[in-house]
């Protein structure tokens, strides 16, 4: 099977990237959504934090691509719903493309030709929508992962793989527990071949879909991290 993925300039997918080189996974296809956004600037405490869990968040997605040879297709945008993305797309002989950001899929790109896999940080569907994982953190002490095929609906697709994360000792929550969790995930979907095996589960129709967190939730999830 022929996968390939659509890369943005975000801690996301440099997570992503930077694991699969690691691990030694080469994929079909790379495409890169470039808008030539200014470089974060992140604390070192960030950046620390982020190489004791694998990766360097502070490293761009181009060093990566270029330091590792990969070849990949550029596009100046990071819009998945752009009519070049998705001229390109239904032209493209991967099967399945990894998303990693870059907008909600409208119904165009969804039916250009190839299927595309999203790692949501929650387990659906009980937890659908945004940040979730702020929320199971505080339901639950932990937080979740589900690969699944997107559709039309939010978070809604046939279920690839689920997998469960202790909630993290630190703060730093956006920045380093999410990609780290999403990036694990995937890698475990490509090495164990989970797409291939054709083994997909459909999601219960009913389940809690949860919206952007308030600040003070948010920093209720956070002290329960990192509290003694």
């Amino acid at each position: 099977m022929k996968i390939g993925i659509i890369l943005t300039p975000d801690a996301r997918s440099k997570t992503y990237l930077q694991k699969l080189i690691q691990n030694k996974i080469h994929l079909n296809e790379v495409v890169f959504m470039n808008d030539n956004r200014p470089k974060p600037n992140y604390l070192e405490d960030i950046i620390q934090k982020s190489k004791e869990f694998g990766f360097d968040i502070s490293k761009p997605i181009l060093k990566s691509l270029q330091q590792s040879q990969i070849k990949f297709k550029e596009f100046p945008f990071v819009d998945i719903n752009h009519p070049e993305l998705i001229s390109y797309l239904a032209r493209s002989n991967s099967e399945i493309f990894i998303f990693t950001g870059g907008g909600i899929l409208q119904n165009e790109v969804l039916n250009c030709g190839p299927k595309f896999v999203h790692l949501h940080p929650g387990i659906v569907p009980n937890y659908r929508g945004s940040t979730c994982f702020y929320y199971s953190i505080i339901n639950e002490d932990k937080c979740g992962v589900t690969a699944y095929f997107m559709d039309e609906k939010l978070d809604t697709g046939d279920i690839i793989y689920q997998r469960s994360f202790e909630k993290p000792n630190h703060q730093y929550i956006d920045e380093v527990y999410d990609p780290f969790i999403r990036s694990e995930t995937l890698i475990d979907v490509l090495k164990n071949k989970r797409i291939e095996s054709n083994e997909f589960k459909k999601q219960d129709p009913h389940g809690e879909t949860y919206y952007i967190i308030h600040p003070v939730l948010k920093h209720i999830s956070i002290l329960n991290c990192i509290k003694e």
